[in-house]
């Protein structure tokens, strides 16, 4: 808990909040038909329930007014899953409010109903009125309640900004812009259908910041619409490769793309992996990251464990469709090529004398696999930095594309540097190469991308727009360390000279990395590059084993009583500048899992660690 002093315990602050207003139909009519002391312990046990809901999923409850009720996550502290419980405490309020319903004996008990509105967005944490009451108000506690009131009866509206933090993680739906009371532009919103129960690709869990909206690549998602719907009326795979130099923004299209899929399409399969620098040489850990993305799956499950967790998700995928190979045999064979251990698996034994009828196999039933998931719902497989990937899992890939019998109307999306194309001239004859040119940036795209920036004098847009060169990744680190200038506190409220803030620009990304790491507090900095020795996606443990290597390196020298914690407040200062983002999900159970923003970033933070220490961290890391 915050300190401060006894009347006011939490300090008052701008923060980022997740609010959710809940309001229960049904009591005004009960009320004219029934006693309303009757109605009152009605009243009463309701919202017994529900605040044990919102509670149990990490809520603070603001306030009640009647039959509805303010919730708020972010404030009076927060946690890196805000947004997620927030929305995942307001489906089980509905569920929790039909069981209540079905159970209960009260008179008027089955006729009240639920409706739940959150938004997500900066709030001023304050006290308020003679009782000194903490409490959280700004335009997005507003935007909460108008659109509270949109919502129909027995379901959760989000605003664009909740889903932006959570999406992957729920099933929606979009709705129409929403005209809200008191609104001069509409609010675009999204009815949460449900929880995902297995994401099937790695969720980047965004902790707020600056708003950031694709532009200039309208052409390229259109294109893969198009791919898409000749997918699915077709019965071959089509393959799209999308090559670019580092930073113009191969990710964030594809992030684009596959959100805009399970949005429109919510029974839709994505199945995602990427390949790491550091896995290169790993037999087929794309596709070992794939399956265990899809299936939920840790790298510390006992054998036993991954066998049924394995099984489970493969005879889910298969489905009940007879064919010449079961579910079970699927599931032996293909997990025998990403290091599944079965032992005394009569599949296996049958061919066990050869690797090579064994990887054959395993290509066959990967085929198969995906065959059956693309026939049942539109499917898209995701395999982001190719030039990564190990050789076996190009191979398997290369398989998928080669004519058929079986129908596979998949979409085959992936992402590489140009110089993988250079090198596998084979690729682009695969299918279609999508090249992502520099943006033709001007104030106006500048503006587009940041609305924050909209009152900031057109000289500065303009000259923001020469300075990234058609990067959209160094336009946004610009605009990261314009956010953080001691003369331009606020993007949506001071104008700032373009003297203000030219100096604190390098002229080139990797000086814009090496000074954004160096503004950071001392510890937060050394944690990055500690995290930077365990590669791209990091954790929490292998930072403190990099910690703890020879005094001598003297990087993070700290008593280890205190180490752990303050290895976890570096952490959050990196995910606050949004350097790094928690993954929902670790490939090691129990351990919290980042990934820096940009492998860029964590090249540069590696280059900051003199040589001669090098081996003592990756030792400690290793072991």
């Amino acid at each position: 808990m915050k300190s401060g002093s006894p009347s006011r315990p939490y300090p008052e602050e701008r923060r980022l909040a997740t609010v959710m207003f809940a309001d229960i139909q049904g009591f005004t009519t009960l009320s004219e038909g029934m006693d309303f002391e009757t109605v009152s312990d009605l009243i009463k046990e309701v919202w017994m329930h529900l605040d044990q809901v919102i509670e149990s999923h990490g809520g603070y409850i603001d306030k009640h007014i009647g039959d509805e009720v303010m919730a708020v996550w972010g404030a009076p502290e927060s946690s890196e899953d805000d947004v997620e419980q927030a929305v995942t405490a307001a489906l089980a309020m509905h569920e929790a409010l039909e069981e209540y319903a079905r159970s209960s004996s009260k008179p008027g008990a089955k006729q009240i109903q639920l409706r739940i509105g959150i938004n997500t967005g900066p709030v001023l944490a304050t006290y308020l009125g003679s009782r000194n009451e903490y409490t959280v108000i700004g335009d997005t506690v507003n935007v909460a309640a108008r659109i509270q009131e949109q919502a129909a009866v027995g379901r959760v509206v989000i605003t664009d900004s909740t889903y932006r933090m959570v999406r992957g993680l729920f099933r929606v739906q979009r709705m129409g812009p929403l005209s809200l009371r008191g609104k001069t532009r509409p609010i675009a919103a999204y009815r949460v259908l449900q929880k995902v129960r297995q994401p099937s690709r790695v969720i980047y869990r965004d902790v707020g910041g600056l708003e950031t909206r694709i532009v200039g690549r309208e052409t390229e998602l259109a294109l893969l619409d198009d791919l898409l719907e000749e997918v699915k009326a077709g019965t071959a795979p089509q393959f799209v490769l999308v090559v670019s130099e580092s930073g113009l923004g191969k990710s964030r299209l594809i992030m684009e793309f596959t959100s805009r899929v399970e949005v429109e399409q919510a029974s839709a399969n994505i199945f995602f992996t990427r390949g790491l620098a550091e896995t290169q040489q790993i037999p087929y850990y794309l596709w070992k990251s794939l399956w265990h993305n899809r299936f939920g799956m840790s790298d510390d499950l006992e054998p036993r464990q991954a066998r049924e967790s394995f099984t489970r998700g493969i005879i889910e995928l298969w489905g009940k469709r007879l064919g010449f190979s079961s579910a079970v045999e699927a599931a032996h064979l293909i997990g025998n090529i990403i290091g599944i251990e079965w032992p005394g698996s009569p599949v296996l034994q049958k061919i066990m004398h050869s690797s090579g009828m064994q990887a054959q196999k395993a290509f066959e039933l990967t085929r198969e696999l995906l065959s059956r998931a693309a026939q049942a719902a539109p499917s898209v497989l995701v395999l982001e930095d190719l030039h990564w990937a190990d050789q076996p899992s190009l191979n398997l890939l290369e398989y998928l594309m080669r004519p058929a019998a079986t129908p596979m109307p998949l979409l085959i999306l992936s992402s590489s540097r140009v110089e993988f194309v250079r090198q596998n001239v084979k690729w682009v004859n695969l299918g279609r190469v999508i090249r992502l040119n520099p943006l033709e940036l001007n104030s106006s795209l500048v503006k587009e991308a940041y609305p924050a920036l909209e009152n900031m004098p057109e000289a500065t847009l303009s000259s923001l727009a020469v300075r990234a060169g058609g990067n959209p990744y160094f336009l946004e680190e610009m605009v990261k360390t314009l956010a953080k200038t001691d003369s331009y506190p606020g993007l949506d409220t001071v104008p700032v000279s373009l003297a203000a803030w030219s100096e604190h620009l390098p002229g080139n990304l990797q000086a814009m990395l090496q000074a954004r790491l160096d503004a950071l507090p001392r510890e937060t900095r050394d944690v990055a590059l500690l995290a930077s020795v365990v590669g791209r996606v990091f954790w929490e443990g292998a930072i403190l084993a990099a910690a703890k290597a020879p005094k001598q390196t003297k990087i993070l020298n700290f008593p280890e009583a205190v180490l752990e914690r303050v290895v976890q407040n570096a952490l959050r200062q990196l995910m606050r500048e949004e350097l790094a983002f928690p993954r929902a999900g670790s490939v090691f159970s129990g351990e919290r899992e980042f990934i820096f923003k940009h492998s860029l970033l964590q090249d540069v933070a590696y280059s900051l660690i003199p040589h001669k220490h090098l081996h003592s961290y990756h030792a400690a890391v290793a072991q």
